[in-house]
C-alpha cells in the first residue's frame, strides 16, 4: 500500500484545518467525508492521526477512531499502524473493550495490505497472544503454511473461527498432516472440552474437502467411532470417498442410517457423497432401498430416507442406460 498525495488540484489545507478534520472524525454524519479529506491532505495528515489514535481514549463508540485507523491505511502509515498494535492497553469495561478490540481488529485488517516479512512476523506474533479475528483474516491472506497451529488453535474460539476457518482452507493442501493430527481427539474419552470438540469439528469439516490415499486414511479412520457423532458423520462421508471398499460400504451404510436424524444440509452432503460413489455402492443402495419399502408399508413417498435413495438410484440408472445406448450406436456406426 503506497502512501497518498494530495491530489492534483486540491487545496492545500493548514495545519489547523487539517488538525480540524481529525476531530471531525467524530461526527456521525460527516465522518466518512472526513477520512476523505484527510487522505487528500496526504502526509501533514499522518500526525494528528497518529496522536488521536494513539493518546485518545478507547470509547463504546468506536467508529471514530476506526475512520482515524482507515485513514492512516490509506496513507500508507504503516508504521503507526504496527505501533498502535504494540500498544497494551487494560480497559475494564465491557463495553469500551469491546469497542476498542473493534478499532484493533480494523487495524490488522489493514496491515494485511502489506505482505511483507515484517508485517508477518508482526501479526504472526499478535495472533499468538491474542484471539483477534482481523489478525487471523490479515495473517491468512499470506498464505503461509507456518502459521497453521494459530489457526488450527484459533478454530476453538467461536468469534475467530470464520476467519481461521477461511484461512485453513486456502493452505489445506499444503498442512494434511498437520490438520490429520488435530482431528484426533487429544484427551480420553469423556474429558474433551467443548472448545476443543468445536475445534476438532472445523478441523474434519476441513478435511471432507480433501482427497487422501489409503494410507492418510488410515489415520483417520478411528474418527468413525468417535464420540461426537457430527465428527463421525463427516468421517464417515470421507470413508465413503477414500476407504477400502469394505469400509466405504459400512461407512456408507452408517450415512443411511443417519439420514432421518440429521440435518437439510448434512443430508445434501449425505446425498451427494452417495451419488458420486454409486458404482461402489449399487447393490448397497437397492439392498437399503428394498429394507426401507417394506418399513414403510405402501407409503412409500412418506419416508424421506427412501426418496433420497430412490432419487440416486433413479438419476444414476438413467445415467448409466443413456450412457450404454451411447455406446450402442457408437458400435453400430463404426461396425
Amino acid at each position: 500500500m503506497k502512501r497518498m498525495g494530495t491530489p492534483s488540484g486540491s487545496r492545500d489545507y493548514n495545519d489547523e484545518e487539517i488538525r480540524s478534520f481529525v476531530a471531525d472524525l467524530e461526527s456521525l454524519r460527516s465522518g466518512d467525508l472526513t477520512v476523505s479529506l484527510l487522505v487528500g491532505c496526504g502526509e501533514r495528515a499522518v500526525e494528528p492521526l497518529r496522536e488521536y489514535l494513539l493518546q485518545g481514549e478507547p470509547r463504546g463508540i468506536f467508529q471514530p477512531r476506526q475512520r482515524a485507523v482507515e485513514a492512516l491505511a490509506q496513507l500508507g502509515a504503516k508504521e503507526v499502524l504496527l505501533e498502535y498494535l504494540s500498544q497494551k492497553r487494560h480497559i475494564p469495561d465491557f463495553e469500551v473493550r469491546f469497542g476498542e478490540e473493534a478499532v484493533e481488529n480494523t487495524a490488522a485488517r489493514c496491515l494485511g495490505e502489506w505482505r511483507t516479512d515484517e508485517v508477518y512476523d508482526f501479526l504472526k506474533n499478535l495472533a499468538q497472544a491474542r484471539m483477534l479475528p482481523g489478525a487471523m483474516e490479515a495473517l491468512g491472506k499470506f498464505e503461509r503454511v507456518d502459521a497453521v497451529d494459530i489457526f488450527i488453535r484459533a478454530l476453538g474460539d467461536d468469534i475467530c473461527r470464520p476467519a481461521a476457518d477461511e484461512a485453513l482452507c486456502r493452505i489445506a493442501g499444503k498442512v494434511k498432516p498437520a490438520l490429520v493430527r488435530a482431528a484426533l481427539p487429544q484427551t480420553e474419552e469423556g474429558e474433551e472440552k467443548p472448545s476443543e470438540r468445536r475445534r476438532r469439528r472445523a478441523v474434519v469439516k476441513i478435511l471432507s474437502e480433501l482427497s487422501f490415499t489409503l494410507e492418510e486414511w488410515n489415520e483417520l479412520r478411528l474418527l468413525l467411532n468417535d464420540q461426537d457423532k457430527n465428527i463421525a458423520l463427516i468421517a464417515a462421508r470421507i470413508a465413503v470417498d477414500s476407504a477400502p471398499l469394505e469400509e466405504k460400504q459400512v461407512a456408507a451404510r452408517f450415512l443411511i442410517h443417519s439420514l432421518a436424524r440429521a440435518h437439510w444440509f448434512a443430508q445434501i452432503q449425505i446425498h451427494e457423497c452417495l451419488h458420486r460413489n454409486y458404482n461402489h455402492l449399487r447393490q448397497l443402495i437397492a439392498e437399503e432401498l428394498a429394507a426401507r419399502r417394506l418399513l414403510v408399508c405402501g407409503e412409500p413417498f412418506s419416508d424421506q430416507v427412501l426418496r433420497i435413495l430412490a432419487s440416486i438410484q433413479s438419476s444414476e440408472e438413467q445415467a448409466m442406460s443413456r450412457e450404454r445406448g451411447d455406446h450402442g450406436k457408437r458400435e453400430h456406426a463404426t461396425g
